[in-house]
């Protein structure tokens, strides 16, 4: 099974930060979602896994479910102060409810090396799309 990728999209908008993800699966698009999320607002190698959290989500679309997920991880480091460094999505069959078993900390500003402060995700250019055996999405975060 491949690792669940994204990649920073350049000149997609001035105030803010794209990405598209991909993955094999729903599950793996999800993760990498997350960690693309995470990526723009701190170096993820910086974030130790020391404290787990569960979020249980559900919505009536696949793109809802993302959006409300990335919102989610917005919400409680705005919150909540803490940052995840592993995500273990686990969408439904029906791609209307996911569970996430998060690992992270709570933010230490000296040691975590903190990069933007992502407000919202936006509805600008965002999607999910099933092509063959690839899921892939495209997000732009207000920062």
């Amino acid at each position: 099974m491949k690792r669940p990728a994204y990649r920073f999209l350049p000149d997609i908008a001035l105030a803010d930060v794209a990405f598209a993800a991909r993955g094999d699966s729903p599950d793996m698009l999800f993760e990498a979602c997350a960690m693309a999320l995470t990526e723009v607002m701190v170096d993820r190698r910086s974030v130790r896994p020391t404290v787990e959290k569960v979020v249980s989500i559900k919505t009536e679309d696949i793109d809802g479910l993302l959006y409300d997920f990335l919102t989610e991880l917005i919400v409680i480091k705005d919150v909540d102060s803490l940052l995840f460094r592993t995500f273990e999505p686990r969408v439904s069959r029906d791609r209307r409810s996911l569970v996430c078993k998060m690992m992270g900390e709570p933010i230490e500003r000296q040691r975590n090396r903190l990069r933007n402060d992502v407000k919202a995700v936006t509805m600008h250019l965002f999607g999910v799309r099933n092509e063959g055996e690839l899921w892939k999405a495209t997000v732009v975060l207000d920062i």
